[in-house]
């Protein structure tokens, strides 16, 4: 295993294998690219920008493509979106993950288990979206950070039981002259994740659930095709007087926010993700094939208003 994505350390090390009939592809988070695709980048900075005198959105453009390209000839650039929409290799254990919160709890950030930085998430004032980006602007450089350009959004009902998580533009339109900036792989639009909130009541306590759809990934999928996830169920434990859950491989705090998901009809109840706090402002996000980093982390930004 590389050294960025640390599974459980009886797991055994991967190897390349088909997956639901489908060949395995070669992807950044495994490979000996992993760690220059997501590692943190160094790039110009903004002062250098303004300095130049952008000031039309088409020079602001042109001095932004250059500013990638740099980046690209230094091997930094983190333009491309692909490796997180494709689903982790399956594994007898889960992918572990950290995402760390603000004090203020409006901006999020994804994490490698071994520290590498991987997508940053801003709530918005209105409280019914969240941005999820690719650089983070706490960063000393970050000339290619921009507000107005996330790579995913995530929008919810008033009541903030329901959300989607979509992305805007493909890798191909994302890219190209705004002309064309509706290509035939995305239409302009794309939703990749679906997720419902509900509550339960358990024993003496009520318990946060959710269920999750999200487009099923295999060859024989048909248009509209999904698959779901649902929360599997805490016990009331009499001893504590509370409900307990048991999260292998994390010490977990107690938190509103700790769930596991297990596929829908699965009588095993074999986790696909669970999220659990393990410090102030710290959760662990474990999560396995099918899923992939934007949906498992679009999932844990879903509860952010769980009390």
């Amino acid at each position: 295993v590389r050294p960025g994505l640390g599974l459980p350390v009886d797991t055994p090390p991967l190897a390349p294998t088909r997956l639901s009939g489908r060949p395995l592809r070669s992807m950044g988070f495994i490979d000996e690219s992993y760690a220059t695709l997501l590692s943190p980048l160094r790039r110009g900075s903004p002062k250098e920008k303004a300095a130049a005198g952008c000031n039309s959105k088409r020079e602001q453009e042109c001095t932004r493509d250059f500013d990638i390209m740099d980046s690209m000839e230094k091997g930094l650039a983190r333009e491309l979106v692909a490796d997180f929409l494709e689903p982790l290799p399956d594994a007898a254990g889960l992918w572990k993950f950290n995402v760390e919160r603000s004090d203020d709890r409006t901006e999020y950030r994804l994490f490698c288990n071994s520290g590498e930085f991987l997508m940053y998430a801003k709530l918005a004032r209105g409280s019914q979206r969240i941005d999820i980006h690719l650089y983070d602007p706490s960063e000393k450089d970050n000339a290619l950070f921009d507000r107005k350009r996330p790579a995913f959004s995530m929008m919810c009902n008033s009541a903030r039981t329901e959300w989607s998580l979509y992305q805007d533009q493909c890798d191909n339109c994302r890219h190209s002259p705004s002309k064309f900036a509706v290509c035939r792989h995305c239409g302009g639009h794309s939703e990749l994740l679906r997720v419902r909130h509900n509550d339960a009541e358990i024993g003496e306590g009520v318990n946060h659930c959710m269920e999750v759809s999200i487009p099923y990934c295999g060859y024989d999928a048909c248009p509209g095709e999904m698959t779901r996830f649902v929360t599997k169920m805490p016990v009331w434990n009499e001893r504590v007087e509370c409900l307990v859950l048991d999260f292998k491989g994390r010490k977990v705090l107690a938190s509103a926010k700790n769930f596991q998901l297990a596929a829908e009809g699965d009588e095993g109840e074999r986790v696909v993700c669970q999220y659990g706090k393990v410090g102030t402002s710290t959760f662990g996000l474990d999560f396995r094939y099918p899923l992939t980093v934007a949906q498992a982390f679009g999932i844990s930004l879903s509860t952010l208003f769980w009390v």
